[in-house]
């Protein structure tokens, strides 16, 4: 799994605080909320005019926060269904 580099503390954190499971749970919500969060900021910014025709470069960022999100719950769910 390939997490942002600024998580991988939070998750190691989690997981020894809450365990395996729920560690990965906490860490993706974590990682959702503030991909939420700059998704709305960057919505609101882009509603000016004249900023519409430029693509801004943090969408990429925010694609790799969901992605690592998919991957968390994709392998909590593995985890629990053995």
């Amino acid at each position: 799994m390939k997490l942002p580099p600024e998580y991988t503390q939070e998750l190691d954190d989690a997981i020894f605080r809450h365990g395996e499971m729920k560690g990965r749970i906490t860490t993706s919500l974590s990682v959702l909320t503030d991909a939420l969060l700059e998704l709305n900021a960057l919505e609101l910014y882009y509603q000016k005019p004249a900023s519409k025709s430029i693509a801004p470069a943090e969408i990429e960022a925010l694609r790799r926060k969901l992605t690592s999100i998919k991957e968390l719950l994709r392998e909590i769910i593995m985890s629990g269904a053995t």
